[in-house]
């Protein structure tokens, strides 16, 4: 293991990998005190380094923080990415290009509901800190970001036949939104389903999707029945 070089302040570390402890730690201590509740100087302490050893990384917490911004982006992309790999079906027709949809928008409540800390950071106050006005290549590991597959999936389901244009006009905002709010749900626990139950609130949420961007019925299957959800009614939620 490589050896790093920390000014002599009584602190050593040896660490093959400092950068990317210290976003795991950023992460826990998201999970124990919030997204703005610490700073790069407990992350260094969480991990057992110097602050100057965690500066040689990331200039401030926006940096530290905005790397895990981009890097959730990433995984993100990447999952919905697989999701679509292991679809079967003929190339082009109307029943693979539904079930594209449908399976990119599981990936995305799934990876929230395994990943909730680094979802939070990604879709909170932190995200304003960035610049996108072009993405990140570490957003797009296969050269599309999440919000580029939902537009793709969407086109998509035009060029199979399985909504019209003027359907597919804007569809993004609701398609994201809807997908995005259960999402939020299910990790906020205002939503408190066990797996089972989470994946047929996923289910009906993209069938309601894709019935309201005129999708024949017979695309979508047999009807969803509505889980139980039990809503923590109370505000603010704590479980």
């Amino acid at each position: 293991m490589k050896k790093l070089a920390i000014p002599p302040n009584g602190d050593s570390y040896h660490h093959g990998d400092l950068r990317n402890a210290l976003l795991q730690a950023a992460l826990r201590l998201v999970a124990e005190k919030g997204a703005e509740g610490f700073s790069l100087r407990e992350a260094a302490r969480e991990v057992g380094v110097s602050p100057a050893a965690a500066y040689r990384h990331f200039e401030d917490k926006k940096a530290l923080m905005g790397s895990l911004v981009v890097g959730g982006m990433g995984q993100l992309a990447l999952a919905m990415e697989r999701a679509v790999d292991g679809i079967k079906g003929r190339a082009g027709s109307a029943a693979r290009a539904v079930a594209e949809l449908a399976v990119t928008g599981q990936a995305y409540v799934e990876f929230a509901v395994r990943h909730p800390e680094q979802f939070q950071v990604m879709f909170g106050p932190w995200c304003d800190h960035l610049d996108f006005t072009e993405v990140p290549s570490e957003a797009k590991p296969r050269g599309r970001d999440a919000y580029q597959i939902l537009v793709d999936s969407l086109d998509g389901l035009v060029r199979a036949g399985a909504i019209t244009p003027a359907a597919r006009a804007g569809a993004e905002l609701p398609a994201w939104s809807m997908v995005h709010g259960l999402a939020s749900l299910l990790v906020a626990k205002a939503l408190p389903l066990g797996p089972a139950e989470r994946a047929q609130a996923t289910a009906l949420t993209l069938r309601t999707l894709l019935r309201g961007l005129g999708c024949a019925p017979r695309l979508l299957g047999p009807a969803v029945p509505a889980p139980d959800p039990k809503p923590c009614r109370t505000v603010p939620c704590r479980r």
